[in-house]
């Protein structure tokens, strides 16, 4: 059993800068150091104002928790929402998406990674833009 009390995740790191816009601050419970292989990872991420991951996909799929804050996901057909506390979104296997916070609002969210990332290019910030504004 591994148990990890609120706000001790086992340390915290930043989001790389080839895979966030922005500062991202991280806190991993499950999966492995960077390059590892993991079938499941977990991290809560706080992302604030602005930031966001590059697009990604996971192998076999993610599943997002919104805890605090607001934010927004969007896959590449354009599917995208808003995030309030309390959201889930999964986002099945090789889905191409990207999340982060909204300009005005940081965001806490819990990753449950299922295998290996895939990360591509940077979200445009003409993107972002339409997706946080609901364009």
């Amino acid at each position: 059993m591994k148990y990890s009390p609120a706000g001790k995740s086992g340390g915290t790191f930043e989001g790389d800068q080839s895979t966030f816009t922005g500062r991202a601050v991280m806190g991993r419970f499950l999966g492995g150091g960077k390059g590892g292989k993991t079938q499941v990872g977990t991290i809560t991420v706080t992302f604030e104002p602005g930031s966001r991951t590059y697009w990604h996909s996971h192998d076999d799929g993610q599943v997002l928790i919104a805890s605090e804050g607001h934010g927004v996901v969007e896959n590449r057909d354009g599917d995208r929402h808003l995030l309030h506390p309390g959201d889930i979104v999964w986002a099945p296997p090789g889905e191409v998406h990207w999340h982060g916070a909204t300009p005005d609002s940081s965001l806490i969210q819990t990753a449950v990674s299922l295998g290996e990332a895939r990360w591509e290019e940077e979200v445009p910030e003409e993107r972002y833009q339409k997706a946080v504004e609901g364009e």
